[in-house]
């Protein structure tokens, strides 16, 4: 019998009748008042559901109903290197792979062109890179970009404008974010970056500078350095590099002005080189094993407006009677007033490190030709107006910048320098190196480009 029924049994009271029945009824009324909620619910969701998937509906109505979600892309932790950038793309708008003509260099995949969630477009990247590298010291080759965890890095390749400045190019990373150039190490550097400023500003107590700038270099002639700006507003007094492991001034250049200056030297050519000499006695502790190949005078101002200049003098290093190819000292004195206003020390080789095989079985004349022939694989058009420029035997110390050599590991060797039609047309290009083994006569490394 169903439950609406059995309240009206004839036992049971007419009053507790009633109140069952009225109990009953109120639950009625609320599960009818619950389903038409739920409907009114479900109708309502299929109204909207019905607008949205509609052909009529604009891009502008949804982007007003439903607010835009950015797109995120995840990109690989950043390998910082000291020659070259790692090929990381980085998903930004506002790229573009190409080369460049207003710039004059290469652009590289992934550079971001535009300023992006505050970091620098390609433009201020560029231009926080001259603060530290002017345009008339360094020209620009390529840049291209790398985003990492815990900074982005435009790597700019870069290449001296002066000769005398060596030709090898050489990656300037730009963080994104400060416009300061970063190189891997500098965080754990014997010398920090505050000792090395107070090094920089105590060494030149004259000079009145209000700003400093200091950065991290793996420099391939120097090693691990603190290079220095000194400056007051936008004219730069001195600049040069504090060694990162001992803490020594290993190079430096003064601004002398040009307004006023006599066109008339004061001090004569052997007076000045007898102050360079002494300098580098008294910097270094004595005199060190070092041949002079260069002593020059250099004019300064232009031909119509000419001044006096300076004097250049240079060292190279030698061991074992050998010269070493990349060690040397070279030394500037102001030609008015005797004072030396530029140092650069390189030396990078420590004495464990040269090998102590000097026996010669290659004669200078086997390792040119060998070159040579090495030398016509590479632009076999070229052969013909190929130009032996020196041959000599010479020290092999160069090595990845931020090493140490291992003992014996630096080789005694024929290095043969040339050139040919192409490179003597174009002074961007370096001449080419070819370097012997004095033993065996196999061309061990070949540097020779167009």
């Amino acid at each position: 019998m169903g439950r609406d029924n059995e309240f009206n049994e004839p036992y049971l009271p007419a009053r507790y009748r009633e109140k069952v029945r009225e109990k009953q009824q109120r639950r009625r009324a609320k599960k009818i008042l619950a389903a038409v909620i739920i409907i009114t619910i479900i109708a309502v969701l299929v109204y909207f559901l019905a607008g949205f998937l509609s052909p009529g509906t604009s891009e502008a109505s949804l982007s007003r109903t439903v607010p835009a979600i950015p797109a995120v892309t995840t990109t690989p932790p950043v390998a910082v290197a000291t020659t070259s950038l790692p090929d990381t793309t980085s998903s930004v708008q506002g790229t573009e792979t190409t080369h460049a003509p207003s710039t004059g260099y290469t652009i590289d995949p992934g550079v971001p062109v535009t300023s992006y969630g505050g970091a620098l477009s390609l433009d201020g990247a560029a231009a926080a890179l001259r603060e530290y590298y002017p345009a008339d010291d360094y020209s620009i080759k390529s840049v291209n970009y790398s985003a990492g965890p815990t900074r982005n890095l435009f790597g700019f390749t870069i290449r001296p404008v002066s000769s005398t400045a060596g030709t090898r190019d050489s990656v300037v990373f730009i963080d994104a974010t400060t416009g300061i150039p970063y190189a891997t190490g500098q965080e754990t550097a014997a010398v920090p970056m505050d000792t090395a400023k107070r090094i920089a500003t105590g060494a030149f107590p004259d000079v009145s500078a209000n700003t400093v700038r200091l950065w991290y270099s793996d420099s391939p002639d120097k090693g691990n350095v603190w290079r220095f700006i000194l400056a007051s507003g936008n004219m730069t007094l001195v600049t040069g590099s504090v060694d990162a492991t001992s803490g020594e001034i290993v190079a430096f250049t003064r601004t002398i002005p040009q307004s006023g200056r006599p066109s008339e030297t004061g001090v004569q050519q052997e007076r000045a080189e007898s102050i360079a000499s002494h300098y580098i006695s008294d910097k270094n502790g004595g005199t060190l094993p070092l041949n002079r190949t260069i002593a020059r005078y250099e004019v300064w101002g232009t031909p119509s407006a000419s001044g006096a200049g300076q004097y250049v003098f240079a060292w190279e290093r030698r061991f074992l009677d050998y010269p070493v190819d990349t060690d040397g000292i070279e030394v500037a004195v102001d030609s008015v007033t005797g004072d030396v206003i530029g140092y650069d020390k390189r030396w990078t080789t420590p004495d464990y490190a040269f090998s102590q095989t000097l026996e010669q079985a290659i004669v200078q004349r086997d390792a040119t030709f060998t070159v040579m022939q090495e030398a016509k694989k590479v632009f076999p058009e070229s052969v013909g107006s190929v130009r032996i420029l020196s041959a000599e035997m010479r020290w092999n110390n160069g090595h990845d910048p931020g090493t140490s050599p291992r003992p014996g590991s630096v080789p005694l060797a024929w290095k043969v320098v040339f050139d040919d039609a192409t490179i003597r047309a174009d002074n961007s290009i370096p001449s080419g190196i070819g370097w012997v083994d004095i033993q065996t006569g196999n061309v061990t490394t070949l540097e020779y480009r167009h």
